[in-house]
């Protein structure tokens, strides 16, 4: 028995039918980048820029639900994994855009990916039963917050730490009077790690009602002046700065008091200030954080 010849062994498809591809999907994964969702969000991100709501949740909140928004909608295959994608992408595009360092990217990233794909899924959900337009409208508002006057969550807060700082409280408020003198082993892990900028330096011309002390930061300074006095308590209010810190917090008054107690003398700074980032929900435990570590490396320049 022999095999004709002629006969082709690898047979290719019929006449006129494409081969298969697996290209198809990357194809459409990169059209949704390149020609729609990435270009919304860079968009979004420089009219919030041009309006100056970079610092709002229409930034925070809006450009991710926008990207859940366009890729939800969009009738494709995988559509959760080049979400996954196309937020990282415009994640990326828009921290070189304003220039961001890795800290903020991650400290901003969960906040990104968990409401892109809780809206992708809500959207979804909502194609299925047809309810787009109740959904737009409470995504309306979630990003709102910080975007309109009044719209704002607690904006003004306050941390507080406490520290042994001296044998007695007189010794403290000799050292007090000299200025703090402030050791980069006392910014603790968290300061250090993140290279969040803490005061360098500190002069002043004492502690009587309005007497002015500047603090010298890495990038820019502080300066102060002592609202009140009492033999166990000051109040500074803040009158100028220009630190980087003013991209996250704005500083508003710090009080300082202090008590002898079985250990010695110790003291308790309370600093106020008004957080610049929204939704509340994210920045306000955040700044806390930060803001909390920043006050104990305070107190820790003045034992």
């Amino acid at each position: 028995m022999t095999r004709d010849l002629d006969t082709d062994p690898y047979p290719g498809p019929p006449p006129g039918e494409e081969p298969p591809t697996d290209t198809q999907p990357l194809r459409s994964r990169l059209t949704l980048m390149l020609f729609a969702a990435v270009p919304v969000a860079l968009a979004a991100t420089a009219l919030a820029a041009a309006i100056g709501r970079l610092d709002t949740a229409l930034f925070f909140v809006g450009v991710p639900v926008l990207l859940a928004v366009v890729v939800g909608t969009m009738r494709t295959g995988d559509s959760g994994a080049q979400l996954f994608q196309v937020v990282t992408v415009t994640l990326l595009l828009v921290s070189a855009f304003l220039h961001e360092g890795a800290l903020c990217v991650l400290i901003v990233s969960p906040l990104v990916y968990g409401l892109a794909f809780a809206v992708w899924t809500l959207v979804r959900a909502a194609r299925r039963i047809g309810h787009h337009m109740a959904l737009g409208g409470v995504l309306l508002l979630v990003a709102l917050e910080g975007a309109l006057p009044g719209t704002r969550l607690n904006p003004v807060q306050e941390v507080t730490a406490d520290r042994v700082v001296a044998a007695d409280c007189a010794d403290f408020v000799r050292a007090l009077e000299r200025g703090p003198d402030f050791d980069a082993a006392d910014r603790g892990l968290l300061l250090r790690l993140a290279q969040y900028p803490t005061p360098q330096s500190a002069e002043g011309s004492g502690l009587a009602v309005g007497d002015t002390w500047q603090f010298a930061m890495p990038m820019g300074g502080i300066e102060t002046v002592v609202r009140s006095r009492t033999p166990s308590a000051i109040t500074f209010d803040v009158t100028a700065d220009d630190a980087r810190t003013t991209r996250w917090v704005t500083l508003q008054e710090a009080r300082l008091d202090w008590r002898e107690t079985d250990e010695g003398c110790r003291a308790e700074v309370a600093i106020t200030f008004e957080r610049d980032l929204d939704p509340a929900f994210w920045f306000g435990p955040i700044s806390d954080v930060f803001m909390t570590a920043g006050a104990k490396a305070f107190l820790a320049g003045l034992d």
